[in-house]
């Protein structure tokens, strides 16, 4: 319902990652957390309100330290105003990921639009590659 010719409002843009189905899940509620606030009070309620959503497989020189980067960015939105309270929502996406997947989880209500980056250890979400079995 967000994307159209003259005025998208939904940029997504990042590597072909294969996650784990507990990623899978945890992630997907947090996105939908963050998509249905945005839809009623940020950036998807205007119609000149953008989300961008980018990500990133993050390098180590141990291969075992690699993490996903994941950001979400509203802009062009109405004017943000940071919550009074705490509610189900927020804990989920702070509290829900760490606990889930070790994530690491910035959450920002700046005035221009909310913002979220989410860094969680690559090999806590990644599906690992399954070997065909032998016949």
């Amino acid at each position: 319902p967000y994307r159209n010719d003259k005025q998208p409002q939904w940029n997504a843009e990042g590597p072909d990652i294969r996650l784990n189905p507990k990623a899978a899940l945890a992630l997907g509620m947090a996105l939908h957390e963050l998509a249905t606030n945005a839809a009623k009070y940020g950036a998807l309620a205007a119609v000149a309100g953008c989300v961008e959503l980018r990500w990133r497989v993050r390098r180590a020189e141990n291969p075992d330290d690699r993490a996903l980067h994941l950001s979400w960015v509203e802009h062009d939105g109405p004017r943000v105003k940071p919550p009074v309270r705490r509610g189900f929502g927020t804990r989920l996406i702070e509290e829900g990921l760490a606990y889930e997947l070790g994530a690491e989880v910035h959450l920002g209500f700046k005035p221009a639009g909310v913002r979220c980056t989410i860094d969680m250890p690559l090999a806590a979400v990644a599906a690992s590659a399954v070997e065909p079995e032998r016949v």
